[in-house]
């Protein structure tokens, strides 16, 4: 009787404790399908998309005109670089999409999306019959040098 009246009680109290966020969902807008952010992005007059891969590389007008070429038609650069960590990474993906005649929304999906597959995963989930680490090496080294061209070392090259 002692025992089942303490986890009644234990019970009562728990459901009355208000859960950590409750009040915070209350007043969230419901959607019918929400999409978890991996970081957030703080818009500022420097910083009109949110996009920090984008601007880091419109801040740097003989980069973006290198970059505006390897762009896929119909995806403006904030697209395209969504996602990325780094400009190295987003400017290596590009090379191997044209490189290698991969699309380039299908490995940004592999590189942005739920695994976060590295330029080499990525490469060889889409096009098994490549040397995927050749491929991603050259594509880094071609990436450091559209960098280097435009006045800007690769120092995020642990992040590729």
């Amino acid at each position: 009787m002692r025992v089942s009246r303490t986890l009644f009680g234990l019970a009562v109290a728990l459901a009355l404790i208000p859960t950590a966020g409750y009040a915070e969902l209350q007043h969230q807008p419901h959607t019918a399908k929400s999409a978890p952010t991996a970081k957030p992005t703080t818009r500022s007059p420097s910083n009109p998309t949110g996009n920090p891969v984008a601007t880091k590389i419109s801040a740097h007008p003989q980069l973006l005109a290198n970059i505006k070429g390897l762009l896929p038609a119909g995806m403006t650069l904030e697209q395209a670089s969504a996602g990325f960590k780094n400009e190295g990474q987003f400017i290596a993906a590009l090379h191997v999409s044209r490189n290698l005649d991969i699309p380039f929304a299908q490995l940004q999906s592999e590189m942005t999306g739920k695994d976060h597959d590295s330029l080499g995963k990525a490469i060889h989930d889409l096009k098994p019959s490549a040397d995927a680490k050749a491929a991603a090496k050259t594509a880094e080294q071609e990436a450091d040098a559209d960098l280097k061209a435009a006045g800007k070392a690769s120092k995020d090259k642990d992040d590729k």
